[in-house]
């Protein structure tokens, strides 16, 4: 692990992926699945203005560049999406009913209305299928060398939601495996952060990427939560940078984290 790897990168068709450090070293996988509020043209904004392209519902605020810097400094492999997450969103089940959102925080979302089967297929295939198969490709790559990698799922939330200040700076969302989110909240915590465990969503709720890529192969994972005005500045994301490669590269050295290990349903 280096703060001054060479960074390569890698591109899926049709604007679904861009792989970060495909062949990095460090025993950490870092997953974007809402860096980019990019719709391709010929979607035409989704019959949105541009300004609410801006707004949480579209995009993690702060993550993409979050998880460039990380992966660089952590020489770890990193995919992150290149599309926005109203196109239709990586981390829910294929039939859960917001993988197109028709609403989003209470904005309607006039091109997700009424979408035929051939038209919702279509977008699974560009986009989602795409970006899920290339990252089955990264994990079991690393699972393939004899290596158990702790997955890292990278978000952000928004401060306020539904006239509720949210306190937490950050918080981690697991499933059934609570290793790394245990180890995280206490490394966290000793800092004097504030850590939502399973705040402000829950990971036995909104968790399919991990899931997928982390409980199915039975490797550690969690889905990393950060305030978005804690990194809503170039001096914000260099602290959770910092912070995180610190926590997750001494993390990684405990044998007893990193390791396969199966946790019933």
């Amino acid at each position: 692990m280096t703060q001054d790897s060479e960074v390569t990168t890698d591109f899926g068709p049709n604007h679904a992926y861009e792989v970060l450090n495909a062949e990095g070293t460090a025993d950490v996988i870092l997953i974007c699945e809402h860096a980019s509020n990019y719709i391709p043209p010929e979607y035409d904004n989704l019959g949105l203005e541009d300004h609410f392209l801006d707004r949480h519902i579209a995009w993690d605020i702060g993550m993409e560049q979050l998880t460039r810097q990380l992966s660089a400094r952590l020489n770890a492999p990193a995919i992150i999406a290149t599309f926005s997450r109203l196109l239709i969103d990586p981390n829910r089940e294929e039939d859960h009913p917001t993988l197109i959102p028709r609403t989003s925080d209470g904005i309607a979302i006039p091109g997700n209305q009424k979408l035929t089967p051939a038209e919702v297929e279509r977008r699974k295939a560009r986009f989602y299928h795409a970006f899920h198969d290339r990252t089955d490709e990264l994990v079991k790559n690393k699972v393939m060398t004899g290596h158990a990698p702790l997955i890292c799922g990278m978000h952000s939330f928004t401060p306020r939601m539904s006239g509720f200040q949210r306190p937490w700076q950050a918080g981690m969302l697991w499933n059934r495996d609570p290793r790394l989110a245990r180890a995280l909240i206490e490394s966290l915590t000793a800092r004097g952060y504030a850590v939502g465990d399973n705040e402000p969503y829950s990971g036995r709720d909104l968790f399919f990427t991990m899931n997928r890529h982390g409980d199915d192969h039975g490797v550690p994972h969690v889905t990393i939560e950060i305030r978005q005005d804690e990194v809503a500045t170039a001096a914000g994301i260099a602290k959770w940078r910092d912070i995180l490669a610190e926590d997750l590269e001494n993390i990684a050295r405990d044998s007893h984290i990193r390791s396969v290990r199966r946790y019933n349903p």
